[in-house]
């Protein structure tokens, strides 16, 4: 097998790897501009670490692919199998990573969002409030009209 053939894959997952690191770090800048409270600041902060850290991880997937090619080829069978067994668990890694990042976005914006639903509610309340002190006691409000369709015939 020429070891040349196995090397798009590996270059793609490489190239795929440096785009999402700029990437992250693009991100990461722009956030520590903003001004926030710590606790959103450390939640960015633990999700720029968990992507870097995948992100590199994947670059060196890459590196280990194309070097398992020319490993399988010139090692003894245990040194392959104790190889491909090292790229097996950064993928496993990999995957916890994403898994981790998942949970922790999942957790992080339902904490917003049952935030929002709470402020929502009290802002509701409010102009019930409103609405009816600014009636100050002349009744219920009126009703709207029937439609045509629930008129008695």
């Amino acid at each position: 097998m020429d070891i040349w053939s196995a090397v798009p894959i590996p270059l793609f997952l490489l190239i795929c790897a440096a785009v999402l690191m700029g990437m992250h770090a693009r991100t990461w800048r722009s956030v520590q501009e903003q001004e926030m409270e710590s606790a959103e600041r450390d939640y960015h902060r633990r999700q720029f670490r968990r992507r870097m850290q995948s992100s590199g991880m994947l670059g060196v997937l890459a590196v280990g692919i194309f070097a398992g090619q020319w490993v399988s080829q010139v090692a003894r069978p245990t040194i392959v199998f104790i190889f491909w067994g090292g790229v097996a668990l950064v993928v496993v890694w990999v995957g916890v990573l994403a898994v981790a990042d998942i949970l922790a976005t999942k957790h992080y914006y339902g904490r917003l969002r049952q935030g929002f639903v709470i402020e929502q509610a009290k802002l509701q309340a409010q102009l019930r409030r409103m609405q009816q002190a600014r009636r100050n006691g002349q009744g219920a409000p009126r009703q709207r009209k029937r439609g045509s369709e629930e008129r008695e015939t």
